[in-house]
């Protein structure tokens, strides 16, 4: 088990919601902000990439038909099945990003609060294959935390700059706060 994958089981062992996520004004907003920025009412097939204990994962369920939730950390997976279990049309998997990602036709594809925990050569890998996944047509929306962390590899803002540049044909929204990042991409 890697020491990222320790750091999180520890983090989920000590508190079902670590980050607050059922509890917090600031998720709130943000998950609203987040799915106001969807150009689509509804959608077929969903990855959510990093779906820790499910919050999320349950409101992009009522507007898409299927959501196909990941998260690395098996605490978070056993804890979104507890919060998700009358919602059908989500399957948890636990898995890596990039490297573990299903195989899908992705028609949205939602990175929130994931990216800048990526070291260089999976941020690298990641890039690669979110271009591949606009080549084919599907939105992604990533989101991130705007400030300073302990151990991550970036920050939110140089992840969502670098996406800026490496995916401008495809960039349709930046949207920032004080406090988070909210790009969207639109496959053509």
């Amino acid at each position: 088990m890697t020491a990222a994958v320790e750091r999180f089981e520890r983090l989920y062992h000590d508190s079902p919601d670590p980050w607050g996520y059922r509890t917090s004004e600031y998720e709130r907003r943000k998950y609203a902000a987040t799915l106001a920025a969807l150009p689509k009412v509804s959608y077929g097939l969903c990855l959510e990439v990093g779906c820790s204990i499910g919050v999320f994962t349950g409101l992009l369920a009522a507007r898409c038909e299927r959501v196909v939730a990941i998260d690395f950390s098996l605490s978070a997976i056993q804890l979104a099945h507890e919060h998700l279990r009358a919602t059908a049309n989500v399957d948890l998997l636990r898995a890596s990003f990039p490297e573990e990602t299903p195989p899908g036709s992705w028609e949205l594809i939602v990175c929130s609060e994931i990216l800048y925990y990526l070291r260089p050569p999976q941020l690298e890998e990641a890039l690669a294959w979110i271009k591949t996944q606009l080549l084919y047509g599907a939105t992604v929306v990533a989101v991130s935390w705007r400030g300073e962390g302990r151990d991550e590899p970036f920050t939110g803002d140089e992840v969502h700059d670098r996406l800026a540049r490496e995916l401008l044909a495809w960039h349709a929204l930046d949207a920032r706060t004080d406090g988070y990042r909210l790009d969207r991409f639109d496959g053509r």
